[in-house]
């Protein structure tokens, strides 16, 4: 994905015949992210009949494919307070592509088309490429910092989507 611009990135919506290989792309980054506890990863790393349950109840998985495979994706759910994002994925041989920048702005577009006021998102407190891509993307803290899940600290952040 790196010999490709970030504009060029192509953002699309998966669905159910997609489940087992988001499946798959969990399994292999949520292994490899040591800096969440243990526990909450193995919760992360869902099976392809959870995705489809998630799917068939409102859920949207967004990413984009290189070379035919899946290689990065997010959750989106519109609620009563917007667009909320959740479960970024990256394969690591796509990270520092423009990938996770390409989601972002389809984020904001998904959540405009929608009349959705705002996106949000958790952030891991400390975390500096969610940290670079809030500020990147003008997301603001939004609350104080709680802890999701034993001793895992996030920031709610929030975009609202008024600007363009």
């Amino acid at each position: 994905m790196s010999d490709y611009p970030a504009e060029e990135i192509r953002i699309i919506e998966f669905g159910e015949d997609d489940a087992e290989e988001i499946s798959h792309l969990f399994h292999e980054v949520w292994a490899q992210s040591a800096e969440y506890p243990e526990d909450w990863r193995q919760g992360r790393m869902y099976s392809p009949e959870k995705i489809i349950e998630e799917m068939r109840s409102g859920i949207h998985y967004f990413g984009a494919r290189l070379e035919g495979r899946i290689v990065g994706l997010y959750k989106a759910s519109i609620t009563d307070r917007g667009l909320y994002g959740e479960h970024q994925t990256v394969a690591p041989k796509c990270r520092v592509t423009g990938l996770a920048s390409a989601m972002y702005i389809q984020f904001a577009e998904y959540g405009r088309k929608h009349g959705c006021k705002r996106n949000y998102c958790n952030i891991l407190v400390g975390q500096e490429v969610g940290l670079r891509l809030m500020k990147k993307f003008n997301f603001l803290p939004w609350g104080e910092p709680y802890e999701q899940a034993e001793g895992m600290w996030v920031q709610l952040y929030e975009r609202p989507l008024n600007d363009k």
